[in-house]
């Protein structure tokens, strides 16, 4: 078959996935954006890189860090702030924190704080940087210290250390980082409380996060963070962002964005509006506290003048001329829309393993068609496309266009976006989500066993039949199998120290040889590095050799999971959460859950 014939079947392949799903979700502002165009909305790109660069400068700037996006339903507010996070951590400039505005009615400083933690316990850049930002701000933190603080860092690295010699590490190289002139402005016991990431132990960095939301610690808790004090007074949410972007610029010389996203429909302005000024001051108060934080907050443009009287004047002054509103403009010209093709075409021809035409990059779509694209949003370019391709799928070859009379024009159900119903689930989601104060567990059969209930509500979100979805904990073990996998899974959150980690691997390996599948290793913070003489790191190495894999799920994954099971008891007989689900993708917009069901695994090339 030519070339060109190749890329038709790939284009009109049925189980190929489809590439023109325009619409993006909250959880896909975690992932970067292969398709994303920079000339659209290029002015709003070009602020957003200079407010960057300004922070490196050594005082700081002190206005211009508050940027309003206004746009319409489709505009793309969600994608910009997608590719903010993209830029910002894809070239290593910042940290980005990502929240919902239309949220929460009580502690706005917490529920923001509680976003902020969340969002840095993520992976800093999907595909290449699977550490934490909270570990990689950690790891940077350590790169200041002296050469002779290099050899106890290491020392916590290994985890050969018992808790009391940790804390004894921790307290000598927390005294040495207070020395340097660089750090006199930053909170000692915040220093303290990162440099206890660098020993990998679950136990201790549970209680790290229990630290850094403000959360309550008891003597227990105190014990794996060398005595530290909780912060659990009145303002002490805000203040711990200001001391969290503080470390930041102090050490990296970068600043801390937060990114603030309306939902794009909402129902009732009598709530909303004091959940906007709330929203909104909060964000003034961090700003004023950090000099170095960026703000950007997306909203539909109708909303904002409903509510903009309810903002005190100071606030509403800061928001409308420090900097303007910036307003998206939508329709996008020619080479946008060739762009917007071009790389959507050839993400789906390469995983079909067949190339795009270099001299015609949105071939095979009609040239008729894209003419006809100029002027639209770009939601509405890729929903075009995804319906054109949708009649050549069903007709099994390339559709006429423009279609004959008569012909139905399918169109995809994402067009009319989520109803009311939809978003009221997805508002009370975020609310839950958000507020979910249950601790997550520490013990390895309770994870064993939230993680095979996320492991199976995953495989149904994806589309697999429930029937045919096995998940079965024992212990800390789970035998897994669906149409697409079958694996054991352990949790393998014990020390390195005295070969404990060694023997859980070990047991894992037996026990999947016992069921003939593959092993998955699963840990709450990153395995020991490889590549050292210790006993663990060798065992490591055996146990990727011999096809197992190695699988971090962050504190935040485990909340989101813990949140989901207790919000689906709720909701699950609501008529709209199914629905909501499918489209969101709380539990498989998850990195972990992804890796472990092999959801990103490339489609086989056509026959």
């Amino acid at each position: 078959m030519s070339q060109a014939g190749s890329r038709v079947a790939a284009f009109c392949s049925p189980t190929a996935a489809d590439p023109f799903h325009a619409v993006a979700t909250a959880t896909d502002v975690w992932r970067p954006d292969p398709f994303d165009v920079r000339t659209i909305h290029g002015r709003v790109r070009s602020w957003f890189d200079r407010a960057v660069a300004r922070t490196a400068a050594a005082d700081g700037p002190s206005t211009g860090r508050l940027l309003l996006l206004l746009g319409e339903s489709g505009s793309g507010k969600t994608h910009l702030m997608r590719a903010f996070r993209g830029k910002l951590h894809g070239e290593g400039l910042g940290y980005c924190a990502y929240m919902q505005m239309t949220s929460y009615t009580g502690d706005y400083a917490r529920y923001a704080l509680n976003n902020v933690i969340d969002s840095l316990d993520r992976p800093y850049f999907e595909g290449r940087d699977p550490e934490s930002g909270l570990r990689r701000l950690s790891d940077r933190l350590v790169a200041l210290l002296p050469d002779a603080g290099r050899e106890a860092v290491d020392r916590l690295r290994e985890g050969e250390a018992g808790q009391a010699a940790i804390d004894a590490l921790v307290a000598d190289l927390a005294d040495a980082l207070i020395r340097d002139p660089r750090l006199k402005d930053v909170d000692v016991y915040l220093m303290q409380a990162m440099l206890y990431l660098q020993a990998g132990d679950p136990a201790i960095h549970a209680r790290l996060l229990k630290y850094l939301r403000c959360e309550a610690l008891t003597d227990r808790d105190r014990r794996y963070l060398g005595g530290l004090d909780p912060s659990t007074y009145a303002d002490a949410c805000s203040r711990m962002i200001a001391r969290i972007g503080g470390l930041i610029h102090a050490v990296e010389r970068a600043p801390l964005v937060i990114c603030v996203d309306q939902l794009e429909d909402v129902f009732d302005l009598d709530q909303a509006g004091p959940k906007f000024r709330r929203a909104m001051a909060t964000l003034c108060d961090v700003l004023s506290r950090v000099p170095s934080a960026i703000a950007v907050v997306s909203c539909l443009e109708n909303f904002y003048d409903e509510l903009k009287p309810m903002l005190t004047r100071p606030v509403r002054d800061r928001v409308e001329h420090d900097p303007r509103p910036a307003v998206l403009e939508t329709p996008c010209g020619p080479d946008d829309v060739r762009d917007l093709i071009a790389r959507r075409l050839a993400f789906l021809f390469r995983s079909q393993g067949v190339e795009p035409d270099p001299e015609d990059p949105t071939a095979p779509i009609p040239p008729a068609l894209a003419s006809a694209l100029v002027g639209l949003r770009a939601r509405d370019v890729l929903q075009e496309c995804q319906a054109y391709r949708e009649r050549c799928v069903e007709e099994g070859k390339m559709a006429a266009y423009p279609p004959p009379e008569g012909v139905a024009t399918p169109r995809p159900a994402t067009v009319a976006g989520p109803g009311r119903a939809e978003v009221e689930i997805e508002q009370a989601w975020n609310d839950f989500r958000s507020a979910q104060a249950d601790p997550v567990p520490t013990e390895d059969p309770e994870l064993a066993e939230l993680l095979a209930r996320a492991l199976r509500e995953a495989s149904d979100e994806a589309g697999d039949d429930p029937a045919v979805v096995s998940a079965e904990a024992d212990d800390r073990f789970i035998v897994f199998e669906n149409p697409r996998t079958k694996f054991v899974a352990g949790v393998c959150n014990k020390n390195p120290q005295g070969g404990a980690l060694a023997k859980q691997l070990g047991d894992l390996e037996g026990r999947a040889a016992a069921h003939g599948r593959r092993s998955v290793a699963v840990r709450s913070v990153p395995f020991p590095p490889r590549g050292t003489k210790t006993r663990v790191a060798a065992t490591l190495a055996e146990f990727e050799s011999q096809g197992g894999r190695c699988v971090v799920v962050e504190d935040s994954d485990w909340r989101a999971m813990a949140a989901f099971v207790a919000f689906r008891a709720r909701k699950a007989d609501d008529p709209a959460f199914d629905p909501w689900r499918k489209r969101a993708r709380p539990l498989t917009g998850l990195r972990p859950l992804r890796t472990i069901l092999c959801l990103d695994a490339p489609a086989a090339s056509p026959r």
